[in-house]
C-alpha cells in the first residue's frame, strides 16, 4: 500500500516542487525520455522468500572459535557507521578504529552488526549474537553484574547540558532530565542527584539530536560525556553545560560474562600498545618520538575537493590519500586536523597542535620567507600545478593578456593568486577585487559559472575538477606554470622533514602517485549527448526491470523510482566505475557492498538488491514523522552525498529560518550553502559539493515523473 501512496504523493509534490528545484540547481534535466499518452500495466513482482531464522546460541564464542572463523563480531549504533572528518572525530570513531587494529593484529576481520540503541547492544551480547561491544562504556556496578569489562581505555566526566543561557543547576535541585534507556547516566543521577526526575528514551537519538531537541525546547536537560560536549561545541552553539557530576567515570569495552579468553587477548593488546585516549594536547615531537610513544601523525589540511573531504561516508582527497600512503610506509597512525584558514594552519603548526601541513600549498618565495620567520621549513616539491585564469564560456573571449584590460578578477588577499592578480592589474589594466576570505576558490569558480563575478584565478588541479562538473567555465590563459606544492613542518623536526623528502623521492611520478592524481584531477571527457531513444508503450524502462521490481516491492519503493536512480548512477552500465571506486549499476562503494552482502558489484542482481537495501537504510535513518515523499528525497540525497551531510544541511536550514522537513527550496538550499567555508567550517561533516546531491535528487525526480506518465 505504501508504494501506491508514494505514487500519488510523488506525482503531487514533485510537480509542485520542480520550479523551485530548477532554480536551485545547475543541472540540465534528462531530455532523452519521450512521454507516451497512454499507461501500461506493470509486472507483478515475485514473492520473496522469508528471511532465515537467526541461530540461537547458548553460550559465548570462545577465543578459539573466533580464531577459527577468522571473524570477530562487534556491534555499533547504526548512526555511527559513517566516517567523520577527523577534525570532529568522535569517541566511537576512535574505539572502532582501535578494534580494527586489534583484529588485524590477530589476523581477524571485524563483522559489524548495527543496532539502534545501547539497550539493543547489551541485548545482543546477552544473547551471544556478538563477541564484543567496542565502545566507551562507563563501568558501573549495575553493568558488572551482567558483563565483563576490558582494562580501562579512557576516563571522562559526565555533564548536564541545557539550552544556551540556562542558569546553572544544583545537584539538589529538582529537574526533569531525559537520558537514553540503558545508559550509565541513570546510575550517576541516582547516586549524585536522587531528586531529579528521569525520563528514559528508547529513541535512536545521538548527541547532536539531543542537542537539537534542547535547542528547539523539546527537551530541557540531558546528560552527556564531557568529551562529547567538547566535540559538539565545535559545530553546535545552541547548548551549554549547567552542571557536572563530581567524579570521573572509567570507560572500557564489554564482553559476555565469563569470556575470559577473549578478555585476556584484548587486554594484552591494550597493555602492549600502551593505548590511552589522548586529548589534542600541544606537542612538538619529531617522528621517531611519535612512533616510540605510539602517537599519531597530525596532518593539518584543508577541507576541500582538492585535499580532504567526505563522499558517501568515505574520507578521501589527493592530500589524504598521499598521507595515508606515507603513514603506512612509516607505520604510524594518521590524524587529520582541519583549521579554518591558512593563518590558522600556520598557527596550529607553530603551537604544536599539528605536526605538518599537507594542504596543496604552493611554495612561493613569499611563503618561504614567511615560513622561515616562523621557524618552519618546506619540503621538496611533491606536485606541480599551473595558475589559470577562469572565465565563463558566454563572456567576451580572452585570447591574450591584453584582453584583460577593464576585466575584473576576484581573488582572496591571503591566496597565492593575489600577487599574480596585482601584476595583471599593473601590466595589463585588469581590475582586481578582494574576495571575502571565507569564500574558497571553488566557490569563486561557481560564481564565475553563474556569472556573479567576471573572472578568478585557480590552480590547474581545481580547474580540472570543476570542469568535470561544469559545462560553462573555461581556462583561456595559463598565467604561471610549474608552480610547486610543498609540505610544511617545524624546523626543529628534521627527521619528519627527511622522511617526507624521502617519501616524495620514492613516490613522485610512480604508478601509485599517478593513479591518485588521475583519480582526482584528470578531466574526463565531457559527456556526449546521448541518442534520444524513444520509450514506447509496452517497452521496458531498462534492461533490468525484472530485477528491480521485486527488490523495490520488498522495501516499499516504487520500482520506477529505482530505475530512475539506476540511470542516474550508471546509465544502465553494469561495469560502470567512478573515480572514487563506486561500482556497478547502483554505484556502490566496496565497503558499503560488504555491509549489505554484495560480493560482486558487476552482477546486476546483486548490485540492484544492494542498492535498494542501502537506499532503504538511508530512508530509515530519517524520522518517520516526515511525509513519505520527503523521506525519499532525503534518502536519495544521503545515498549521493552521505547521511551526515544531509543532517548538516537540515541543521543549517533550521538556523537560517528554513524548514528542515522539506527538501525542495529548503534543505537543498542549505546543502548548496555548505559549499561555503563560513558554513561548512561549523558543520560536523564539513565541506560538501552541494550541487551534486541537489542535482541528483532533482534529476531523479524529473525522470521518475516521466516514467510515471509513460507507464501509467
Amino acid at each position: 500500500m505504501r508504494v501506491k501512496l508514494l505514487l500519488v504523493l510523488f506525482s503531487l509534490f514533485a510537480i509542485l516542487s520542480c520550479d523551485t528545484a530548477s532554480q536551485a540547481t545547475e543541472s540540465n534535466t534528462d531530455s532523452t525520455i519521450s512521454v507516451a499518452s497512454e499507461a501500461i500495466e506493470t509486472e507483478q513482482p515475485n514473492k520473496q522468500s522469508p528471511e532465515p531464522a537467526p541461530i540461537v546460541r547458548e553460550t559465548f564464542r570462545s577465543w578459539q572459535e573466533i580464531k577459527d572463523s577468522g571473524v570477530i563480531i562487534a556491534v555499533r549504533l547504526d548512526w555511527e557507521s559513517e566516517s567523520e572528518l577527523h577534525a570532529v572525530a568522535s569517541a566511537s570513531d576512535y574505539h572502532h578504529s582501535l578494534l580494527e587494529d586489534f583484529a588485524r593484529s590477530q589476523s581477524l576481520t571485524v563483522d559489524w552488526v548495527e543496532v539502534k540503541s545501547l539497550t539493543d547492544m547489551f541485548s545482543k551480547l546477552d544473547k551471544y549474537e556478538i563477541d564484543i561491544i567496542p565502545r566507551h562504556l562507563t563501568i558501573s556496578d549495575a553493568r558488572l553484574k551482567d558483563v565483563d569489562f576490558t582494562d580501562v581505555l579512557s576516563s571522562d566526566k559526565e555533564v548536564v547540558i541545557a539550552k544556551k543561557g540556562t542558569k546553572e543547576v544544583a545537584l539538589t535541585q529538582a529537574i526533569n532530565v531525559v537520558v537514553p534507556s540503558g545508559s550509565a547516566y541513570i546510575d550517576s543521577i541516582n547516586t549524585y542527584a536522587p531528586s531529579w526526575n528521569i525520563t528514559q528514551t528508547d529513541t535512536t537519538d545521538n548527541v547532536e539530536d539531543i542537542a537539537d531537541k534542547i535547542d528547539a525546547g523539546v527537551i530541557q536537560y540531558s546528560v552527556i560525556d564531557l568529551s562529547e560536549y567538547k566535540l559538539l561545541r565545535q559545530y553546535h552553539k545552541g547548548v551549554s553545560t549547567v552542571s557536572a557530576f563530581p567524579k570521573e567515570v572509567h570507560q572500557a569495552w564489554a564482553v559476555a560474562k565469563g569470556n575470559q579468553d577473549l578478555l585476556h587477548y584484548v587486554n594484552n593488546y591494550i597493555a602492549a600498545s600502551h593505548i590511552i585516549q589522548l586529548a589534542d594536547t600541544e606537542r612538538k615531537l619529531d617522528i621517531k618520538a611519535m612512533k616510540q610513544k605510539k602517537l599519531p601523525l597530525r596532518v593539518i589540511t584543508r577541507n576541500s575537493p582538492e585535499t580532504y573531504f567526505m563522499w558517501r561516508g568515505e574520507l578521501m582527497g589527493f592530500e589524504y590519500d598521499l598521507m595515508k600512503k606515507f603513514a603506512k610506509k612509516y607505520n604510524i597512525k594518521l590524524q587529520m586536523v582541519v583549521p579554518d584558514s591558512f593563518e590558522d594552519m600556520i598557527s596550529k603548526l607553530e603551537n604544536g597542535e599539528g605536526d605538518m601541513i599537507a594542504a596543496g600549498l604552493t611554495r612561493t618565495p613569499e611563503r618561504i620567507e614567511k615560513a622561515n620567520k616562523a621557524g618552519l621549513a618546506t619540503s621538496i616539491r611533491y606536485a606541480r600545478v599551473s595558475e589559470m585564469l577562469v572565465a565563463n564560456t558566454q563572456a567576451a573571449a580572452i585570447n591574450t593578456l591584453e584582453d584583460l584590460k577593464g576585466r575584473t578578477i576576484v581573488v582572496r588577499k591571503t591566496s597565492s593568486f593575489w600577487d599574480t592578480a596585482q601584476k595583471l592589474a599593473e601590466d595589463y589594466g585588469a581590475i582586481v577585487e578582494a574576495a571575502d576570505e571565507s569564500l574558497a576558490t571553488e566557490i569563486l569558480i561557481s560564481q564565475v559559472a553563474n556569472q556573479e563575478i567576471d573572472l578568478t584565478i585557480a590552480d590547474s588541479n581545481l580547474v580540472a575538477i570543476e570542469q568535470s562538473f561544469r559545462e560553462n567555465i573555461d581556462a583561456p590563459l595559463t598565467l604561471k606554470e610549474d608552480v610547486p606544492y610543498a609540505y610544511v613542518v617545524r624546523k626543529n623536526n628534521p627527521q619528519l622533514l627527511d622522511h617526507l623528502n624521502q617519501f616524495v623521492r620514492t613516490t613522485y611520478r610512480t604508478t601509485y602517485y599517478n593513479v591518485v592524481r588521475n583519480r582526482y584531477f584528470k578531466t574526463p571527457e565531457k559527456r556526449a549527448k546521448q541518442i534520444q531513444n524513444r520509450l514506447k508503450m509496452g517497452s521496458d524502462l531498462s534492461p533490468y526491470d525484472h530485477i528491480v521490481q521485486p527488490s523495490a516491492e520488498k522495501h516499499d519503493f516504487d520500482w520506477r523510482l529505482i530505475v530512475s536512480q539506476m540511470y542516474q548512477e550508471s546509465k544502465f552500465n553494469p561495469k560502470a566505475k567512478s573515480y572514487a571506486g563506486a561500482q556497478g549499476l547502483m554505484q556502490i562503494l566496496p565497503r558499503t557492498a560488504k555491509e549489505f552482502g554484495v560480493t560482486n558489484l558487476e552482477d546486476p542482481e546483486q548490485s540492484i538488491q544492494g542498492g535498494v537495501k542501502y537506499l532503504n537504510w538511508t530512508r530509515d535513518r530519517f524520522s518517520e514523522d516526515l511525509p513519505e515523499h520527503e523521506r525519499v528525497y532525503f534518502a536519495l540525497a544521503a545515498y549521493n552525498a552521505g547521511f551526515g551531510h544531509v543532517r548538516d544541511a537540515q541543521r543549517l536550514a533550521r538556523q537560517i529560518g528554513l524548514r528542515d522537513d522539506k527538501w525542495f527550496g529548503n534543505v537543498e538550499t542549505a546543502m548548496l550553502m555548505l559549499q561555503q567555508r563560513k558554513y561548512y567550517s561549523k558543520a560536523r561533516y564539513g565541506y560538501v559539493r552541494g550541487t551534486e546531491p541537489v542535482n541528483y535528487v532533482y534529476d531523479i525526480n524529473q525522470r521518475y515523473l516521466n516514467y510515471l506518465r509513460i507507464t501509467r
